[in-house]
C-alpha cells in the first residue's frame, strides 16, 4: 500500500485526502492518505518519522511550503520559480520537491476554456499563492501581465524574478493600474477573502468579455464572487485548480495521471 499524507497547520480542513482517495479508487490503487498536523519549524522531524513509517510522498500546505523546499535534496523548476513547494516525493537521495499549483491552474483554465496565449492578464496579489502560479502562467504566452499589490515594492520584486519570461510584465499599486488599459483575464490571488473582504476591482480595468478567477475556494471565494457579480463578470473559484494540482501530484506519487473529471463533478462550486 502506498502511504501518502498532507502536512500543514492547521490541516483538518484539507480536501487532499478525499481527492487523492477518489483518484486512487478510480485507478485501482491501494493508497493510504493521512492528515498530519505540523507547525512551522517541525517539518524535518515529522518527515523523518513519516518516512520511517513507510511514507513515500506528501503534500504541503500553509505554513510549510518554503520550509519543505529548504529540506529537499532536489527541486523542480516550478518549485524554484515559486521559491516554495507543495509536493515532496521520497527518493534515494532524500526528498524531491515540486510545486504543482501553476500546472493545476493552467490545466483548470484549459478545462474551463480560458485562453492565456496573447491575453492581457491582471493579477491581484504578490504573495506565495501568486508566486506559485506565475511561472507556468507566463510560459503559456500571455501578451502582458500586470501584478497589482498594496505593497508596490513586493509586487516589483516578484515581477523582477520573472521579467525574462514576458517582456511586458509589470507591477503597480491599486491606484496606478493604468489609465485606459484593459485586461482580458483577472486572477485574484490575495488572502482577503479569508477576512470576508475583496481587493479593489475597478470596472474600467476589464475588457468586454473579461473572465475572472480566484485562487481561493469555499467561503473565501464569496467576496470576490459577489464583486464580480456586481460587475457582470464571469468568475470561477480555485476549487478546480485544487483538483488539477492534486492530479499532477498524484501522478508524481504513483506514475498514473488520474482522470480529474469525476472529482470536479463531486467538488464543483
Amino acid at each position: 500500500m502506498l502511504k501518502l499524507a498532507v502536512f500543514g497547520h492547521p490541516v483538518t480542513h484539507s480536501l487532499s485526502p478525499r481527492i487523492h482517495g477518489m483518484f486512487a479508487e478510480a485507478a485501482g490503487l491501494e493508497v493510504e492518505y493521512d492528515r498530519i498536523d505540523c507547525p512551522a519549524g517541525q517539518l524535518g522531524e515529522k518527515l523523518e518519522d513519516f518516512r520511517d513509517r513507510g511514507g513515500s510522498g506528501c503534500n504541503l500546505t500553509v505554513p510549510l511550503k518554503a520550509e519543505g523546499l529548504a529540506l529537499a535534496a532536489h527541486a523542480s523548476r516550478a518549485a524554484r520559480d515559486a521559491d516554495a513547494c507543495n509536493t515532496l516525493v521520497a527518493a534515494e537521495d532524500g526528498w524531491h520537491a515540486d510545486n504543482t499549483d501553476g500546472a493545476g491552474l493552467v490545466a483548470d483554465f484549459h478545462r474551463l476554456g480560458i485562453d492565456i496565449a496573447g491575453r492581457r492578464v491582471l493579477v491581484l496579489g504578490a504573495g506565495g499563492a501568486v508566486a506559485g502560479i506565475l511561472g507556468p502562467l507566463l510560459d503559456r504566452g500571455p501578451d502582458r501581465v500586470r501584478i497589482v499589490n498594496r505593497s508596490l515594492d513586493r509586487a516589483e520584486r516578484l515581477a523582477a524574478r520573472f521579467v525574462d519570461r514576458v517582456p511586458r510584465l509589470s507591477a503597480a499599486g491599486p491606484d496606478a493600474v493604468g489609465e485606459g488599459e484593459k485586461f482580458d483575464l483577472l486572477i485574484q490571488g490575495t488572502s482577503l477573502g479569508h477576512q470576508g473582504a475583496c481587493p479593489t476591482i475597478r470596472p474600467e480595468w476589464l475588457a468586454p468579455g473579461a473572465v475572472a478567477y480566484d485562487l481561493n475556494y469555499g467561503p473565501a471565494f464569496a467576496p470576490f464572487a459577489d464583486r464580480c457579480g456586481e460587475l457582470g463578470v464571469a468568475c470561477h473559484s480555485g476549487i478546480g485548480m485544487l483538483v488539477e494540482q492534486a492530479a499532477v501530484a498524484f501522478e508524481l506519487f504513483t506514475g498514473v495521471r488520474p482522470d480529474a473529471g469525476p472529482v470536479h463533478g463531486v467538488l464543483s462550486e
